[in-house]
């Protein structure tokens, strides 16, 4: 595989909690926004729901959940912002690998297969993580920023494929959230979820418990396997 010029095929992969350790400290600042402007008498029961709703959704469309949710006296723009700030605040310097992501990306580089990293996050979410984590593997990035529609649109994904100029049923797609998967399926991605096994998923989707247990020849296995 690794002698090959034009292996034929691409990957696409999310980034907050399929590559990078971000996910639980975004949805930790939802929590707190939660609570900080849950109304008296609703049950933390709802906090937990919300935040829980919230997983592998985009800024804007997790504070008009939110807004909408705990019937904020706020516009859309002015919540969205607030939740960026804390988001900001929460991450800092420290932005984690998940396990096996940064040697996986090693190896579909020396194999030569394009990546693209295709994300709900805004662009300066990604130019923040990019300060601490090196990201020059990718050849392009789709944010919030640069699709007409978000996860579980199939836009990002599509965008993704055609960035690098291939179609999207030869792009393998690394996806950590259903919200995620469904976005991927809908493009025609071949999808690879990492994380909790017994999740209801989109079918067709294959699943690992980590990217600790994936390589080159798993994921090619995917690729090239009959869409059933």
């Amino acid at each position: 595989m690794s002698g090959e010029q034009s292996p034929g095929w691409a990957v696409l992969s999310d980034m907050d909690g399929t590559l990078l350790d971000t996910e639980a400290t975004w949805l930790g600042a939802v929590e707190r926004f939660v609570h900080d402007h849950l109304p008296s008498g609703r049950a933390t029961a709802d906090a937990s729901g919300l935040v829980a709703a919230s997983e592998g959704l985009d800024l804007v469309r997790t504070a008009a959940l939110l807004r909408d949710r705990l019937d904020l006296p706020s516009d859309l723009d002015t919540v969205a912002r607030e939740l960026d700030r804390r988001a900001l605040a929460s991450y800092g310097a420290e932005i984690p690998w998940q396990p096996g992501a940064r040697r996986l990306l090693t190896e579909f580089a020396a194999a030569g297969i394009p990546l693209a990293l295709v994300t709900s996050s805004p662009r300066h979410w990604v130019e923040h993580f990019a300060q601490h984590v090196d990201l020059s593997l990718f050849r392009a990035s789709i944010t919030a920023d640069d699709a007409p529609r978000t996860k579980p649109a199939p836009d990002p994904y599509l965008l993704g494929a055609s960035a690098l100029g291939m179609p999207p049923d030869r792009c393998l797609v690394l996806e950590d959230s259903l919200v995620g998967a469904s976005a991927a399926v809908a493009a025609g991605c071949p999808t690879l979820v990492v994380g909790d096994l017994h999740r209801a998923l989109p079918p067709g989707v294959h699943r690992t418990a980590s990217l600790t247990e994936v390589d080159v020849s798993t994921v090619l296995a995917i690729v090239r396997a009959p869409v059933s």
